[in-house]
């Protein structure tokens, strides 16, 4: 019999990301400040006029969001090469992830990244064995890595001629 073998380290990211994506959803939802961040983000005058520090509470969710990114760039450290600027490779799909889940909504963006990820992984896995069956080994080759490449961004096009807020978008 043939195992399947997956790095625990990924396992564990996995993991991490699921019990951060919990924890924040919980945060946003059902916490007093969750509250007062949706409202702010509603309609942020109408908040600082019931006496809440709206410069405060956006400072706090910045500051939150840079503790984020932190834990993201720790745990993708050992995966990549850690250099200034490393984060310029992902930006374009994370774009890709808020297009397709609509801007401004939390579960969009969780079931975009979900979305993009199997797509990116399937077309990359499975797109240059099915060309070779229809065109000639040194074409699928050469045309299989580039074409799986623009399936997310084909996917995108498709998502905003159907959907043009997105997946999800925000009310």
């Amino acid at each position: 019999t043939e195992t399947l073998r997956y790095p625990l380290y990924r396992l564990v990211i996995i993991g991490i990301g699921l019990v951060v994506a919990v924890l924040l959803w919980y945060v946003v939802t059902r916490t007093r400040i969750g509250m007062l961040v949706r409202a702010g983000a509603s309609n942020r005058t109408m908040v600082a006029g019931l006496g809440i520090n709206i410069r405060l509470l956006y400072t706090i969710v910045f500051g939150f969001g840079a503790a984020l990114a932190g834990l993201a760039g720790l745990l993708s450290g050992p995966i990549y090469a850690v250099q200034p600027g490393m984060g310029e490779l992902i930006l374009i799909q994370v774009f890709v992830v808020i297009v397709i889940g609509g801007i401004g909504s939390i579960r969009g963006a969780l079931v975009g990244a979900v979305i993009v990820g199997v797509v990116d992984t399937l077309g990359r896995a499975f797109l240059k064995p099915l060309l070779g069956t229809v065109i000639s080994p040194p074409a699928a080759e050469a045309a299989g890595p580039a074409l799986a490449s623009m399936l997310i961004y084909l996917l995108m096009a498709l998502v905003l001629a159907v959907r043009p807020a997105g997946l999800f978008s925000s009310r």
